[in-house]
């Protein structure tokens, strides 16, 4: 867009880089652990770009064509803005084609290189690429973890209040209709990431919203998580996390602001979870997201 201030990459400091290259090895490292023992992607995806930055690609699965055809979900990853990679997600996310949706795994950029609002303005192209290349895309359901559950929330915010969008300078173009949001243990307070207890959770957010991110109060330019956020509508909201999970207080706290306020919610915290378990081996929690999940969407479609 004419006139957009381009976002700077984040000077960080020598620590702060080692800590994130530290942390980076370790996902590249986890994620061919888990190639190696699942495979590649499972048959049935696709890989489309949707924009001119390397990492701006998003992986397709049509759904099974036995159950009834529903809304498309979007998906974007987590990994604290700074890492991850949507290939951890494919066997994950299978359960949702199952259940009759359309599915898109987004990659996008990442910060420091790429700070805040840049990874917002790739989200909001993948989402205008959706729209203007599938019939379906029109109206979509939004969903993430961890940083990629705040991507979700914040996009379905802004997307719901112009003004907010404005902000953000989103490259022009028709956007779906939301039909709700789905974090899953996602980022929705910044001052709980400041906690000591998160680990990395200061230089996430200072790579990903800057130095003026760490203070107790921020203006709308470095609004990174949607407690900071004064909106007038939400769409209807998932929230999801584990009683082990030190961003639990984050997810409270969001779900009691959206209750005041009379925002569609529901809100469940699993017991004896920790952060990460949509990623973890198949097991109870797991099951019970996926459970969760399916039935939410289903209600937000089916009018229940």
């Amino acid at each position: 867009m004419t006139g957009r201030k381009r976002a700077q990459a984040r000077a960080l400091k020598f620590g702060q880089h080692v800590a994130i290259a530290g942390t980076q090895m370790f996902f590249g490292a986890l994620t061919g652990a888990i190639r190696l023992v699942r495979g590649s992607h499972p048959e049935g995806w696709r890989t489309l770009r949707y924009g001119l930055h390397r990492d701006e690609v998003l992986d397709h699965m049509e759904p099974n064509a036995r159950v009834k055809r529903r809304k498309p979900v979007v998906f974007f990853h987590g990994g604290g803005w700074m890492m991850g990679t949507k290939d951890f997600y494919s066997h994950d996310l299978l359960f949702l084609a199952e259940a009759g949706h359309p599915v898109f795994n987004v990659e996008y950029p990442k910060a420091p290189e790429h700070p805040h609002p840049w990874i917002l303005r790739s989200v909001f192209k993948a989402l205008t690429f959706i729209r203007q290349n599938f019939g379906d895309g029109g109206a979509v359901h939004l969903a993430g973890d961890s940083a990629g559950g705040n991507l979700a929330v914040m996009a379905g915010i802004l997307c719901q209040n112009p003004d907010l969008l404005a902000a953000i300078e989103p490259d022009e173009g028709p956007l779906p209709e939301i039909l709700s949001v789905t974090s899953l243990y996602g980022v929705m307070d910044r001052l709980t990431c400041l906690n000591p207890n998160t680990i990395v959770g200061p230089t996430m957010i200072e790579a990903y919203g800057g130095p003026e991110a760490l203070a107790q109060e921020v203006g709308p330019a470095h609004a990174i998580t949607p407690m900071d956020v004064k909106f007038t509508r939400h769409p209807p909201c998932f929230l999801t996390c584990g009683e082990w999970d030190p961003l639990t207080a984050s997810h409270d706290m969001y779900a009691k602001r959206l209750t005041r306020a009379g925002h569609s919610v529901k809100s469940k915290t699993y017991a004896k979870a920790t952060h990460g378990y949509f990623n973890f081996p198949e097991g109870a929690v797991k099951t019970a997201c996926r459970r969760d999940m399916t039935a939410f969407l289903r209600e937000i479609e089916d009018g229940a």
